[in-house]
Formats: structure tokens, C-alpha cells, sequence
């Protein structure tokens, strides 16, 4: 009892941060009953007025025969959303073997078309399985000394790791015949996608290396950032502004940029730390400063740091009495600091700021490009 207290205040709190606590359950499935009803009556705190909690369930199938039991109606009752993944295609599966390969740094191909369409029989489609299949192969890959991870190869270690009968694989009549059948000479190795990183050849001269990293100017990292932000893909261009931002003459407008890509991320303490990190810059003109205090202000009220933000649209308003409603924020937090101390908290009701205010200081950066 006292642990789901304790809950209620975080989550009441964080509420009045105008923040929804989010509760992700893994292998859900092995829960049980007993614990799905503790997570129903936890979803009692939602009052609604404003949904508090929100609870995501991930398991393997045998969670969905869990919730269709009739003890369960009332937990099923209060799911909005579900959804099943399917197994992998052939095609999906080769994708992914190749997709796993390249993040762990390969350069080449390694399993070949014929191998990669006998994973996927194996496994049905179902990645764990895949991930097992190819790191059994690549171990008897790896004892024989060879480059390429074939068909037969897979064959081999699929029909010695299945004789104990635990790892649920297809059944493959043939797969005893394919495991000692001859080598195939035709068999091609599976392409593997090229990185999107550009690469340097062993060998290759410094001087190389150093000009094709030079290939990239700042300005054009800055442009770059500028499109993936309007095109929504706000982590990619964060990217791109950390890039433009090494160079002194761009490291003003990038920190601002990425605060506010930040901040349609919804990541508050990270736009903080680059509105801060904006401030911090001396390059930065007047009105370009007054517009990063104004939106680092507002990030700041929007997670209940309201002594800092006040300060700061203090400062906005004695250097600029007019700047939006940078006034009429400092009459009001003043009148939400006396709330606090007489123990009552309201939260923001005004949760359009960001959108109101990104043009103006998105076109004022923008101009000076």
C-alpha cells in the first residue's frame, strides 16, 4: 500500500508538469493474472480529466490467449490499442540478416541467398530464431576457417543444435541430406547494403581521409538540419546541427536549432541544455538571445521550474517590454509561486506556445545565413 502511494504522488506530480507517465511491460505474457489485475487498478489513478498513466503490454503470443480468458474481460476492456507483428517473409528475413550484419560493422557478404532462404524456413520468419540460427552458423563458420556461411553450413548446425529437441525450429525433411551434401560452387554470397558512412581504404594517405571529411561544410550540415527539421525527422537533423556546430560561426544558431528539435521531441532536458548551451555562445545577437531565453523560459514552466523562468522573462522584459507575452508569463508565474506556497500547484493550461513561437525565431536564425 505504501509503494502505490508513493506511485500516486510521482504520478500526480508529474501531472502537474503537464507530463504522462509511461509504463512499458516486457514478456508480458509471463505476468500472469494476478499481476494484470495490479496493473487494472493501477490505471484507476487516470481521474478522466487528463490520462496520467499509460500502460504498454509487449509478450510473445501467448499473452493474447492470456487476455482472452474470461477472469481477464475487464482488463481486455481497457486496451485501446493492439496489434500483432507477423513473422518475416522470405525477402524480410535475408533483409534482416544483412541489416544485423552491417550494424555490427560488416563490410562484407557473408551468408549466401541459399542460406539465408534456409534460415528463414527454420525459423518461420520469427527474429529470435533468426538471431539463433545465424550466430550457430557463424560458429561452425568460424571453426572451419571459412568466408561464407552457405546453405549447408546452416544445414550442418541446424540439425546438431535440433537433436536435443529444445530449439523449436521448422521441420526440414531434407535437412539431414542438405547438411552432408556436396558444395555448391554456384552459390552466391547475399549482398550486403553499403554503408551510408563513407568508408576509408586501409592505406589509404591522410591527406585522403582529411579531404573527403572536408567534403562537408558546415554550411551545408546547417542546411541539411534545417530540411530534416522541416521534414519532421528532428533526430536526424540534431544530428546535423551537432555537425555544423563544431565550427564557431554556426555554433550559436545549431545549439538553438537542436533545442528546438529537441523540444518537438518532447526531450525538455535536452532543449534545455542546448537553449543554455546557445546562451552561452557570444556570437549570438541581441534578438537572436532574447528569443532563446524565451523559448528556454518556456521549456523550463513546462516541467515546473518556474523560479528560473521567471527570472529570465524578467530579463526579456527589461530588455524588451513587448517581446510577445513575456510580461504577462511573469505576472502569472508570480501568481503560481503564491499557489505553491500556500500547497497548491496548477499546472499550464497554455500548451501552444511552441508552435506560436518557433517561426518567428526559426525565420530570425534563418536570416542570417
Amino acid at each position: 500500500m505504501e509503494a502505490y502511494h508513493t506511485f500516486s504522488e510521482f504520478m500526480n506530480r508529474e501531472s502537474r508538469r503537464n507530463r504522462r507517465v509511461l509504463l512499458m511491460v516486457d514478456e508480458a505474457q509471463s505476468l500472469g493474472a494476478e499481476l494484470l489485475e495490479e496493473l487494472r487498478l493501477l490505471s484507476n489513478l487516470n481521474d478522466g480529466k487528463a490520462l496520467k498513466l499509460q500502460i504498454i503490454l509487449s509478450g510473445q503470443p501467448e499473452l493474447h490467449t492470456l487476455l482472452q480468458r474470461i477472469d481477464m474481460t475487464q482488463f481486455a476492456q481497457r486496451i485501446v490499442v493492439d496489434h500483432h507483428l507477423e513473422p518475416f517473409t522470405e525477402d524480410e528475413t535475408s533483409q534482416y540478416i544483412s541489416h544485423r550484419l552491417q550494424k555490427a560493422g560488416g563490410t562484407q557478404a557473408l551468408f549466401t541467398n541459399r542460406a539465408c532462404t534456409l534460415v528463414h524456413r527454420l525459423s518461420k520468419g520469427i527474429p529470435r530464431l533468426i538471431n539463433q540460427i545465424c550466430d550457430i552458423a557463424m560458429t561452425y563458420g568460424f571453426a572451419e576457417q571459412t568466408g561464407v556461411i552457405t546453405h549447408k553450413l546452416v544445414a550442418q548446425a541446424a540439425l546438431d543444435r535440433s537433436r536435443g529437441g529444445i530449439l523449436p525450429l521448422g521441420k526440414i525433411d531434407e535437412l539431414g541430406t542438405l547438411a552432408v551434401a556436396a558444395d555448391d560452387p554456384t552459390e552466391t554470397p547475399l549482398h550486403l547494403p553499403q554503408p551510408t558512412v563513407p568508408s576509408f581504404q586501409v592505406g589509404a594517405s591522410v591527406t585522403e581521409a582529411q579531404a573527403n571529411q572536408s567534403a562537408v561544410t558546415p554550411d551545408m550540415s546547417y542546411g541539411q538540419g534545417v530540411s530534416l527539421r522541416k521534414e519532421g525527422r528532428f533526430s536526424e537533423a540534431i544530428e546535423a546541427f551537432n555537425r555544423a556546430g563544431q565550427d564557431r560561426s554556426y555554433s550559436f544558431k545549431s545549439a538553438a536549432q537542436a533545442g528546438l528539435c529537441y523540444t518537438e521531441l518532447e526531450e525538455h532536458l535536452a532543449a534545455i541544455d542546448a537553449f543554455r548551451r546557445a546562451l552561452s555562445d557570444p556570437s549570438g545577437s541581441r534578438n537572436e538571445v532574447i528569443n532563446v531565453q524565451y523559448f528556454l523560459a518556456r521549456t523550463l514552466e513546462s516541467i515546473g521550474e518556474i523560479e528560473e523562468a521567471s527570472i529570465l522573462y524578467q530579463r526579456i522584459v527589461r530588455s524588451s517590454p513587448a517581446f510577445k507575452d513575456s510580461a504577462a508569463r511573469v505576472k502569472q508565474l508570480m501568481v503560481q509561486k503564491k499557489r505553491l506556497k500556500n500547497g497548491s500547484r496548477h499546472a499550464d493550461s497554455n500548451g501552444t506556445w511552441f508552435s506560436h513561437a518557433l517561426d518567428s525565431l526559426h525565420h530570425l536564425i534563418g536570416s542570417r545565413r
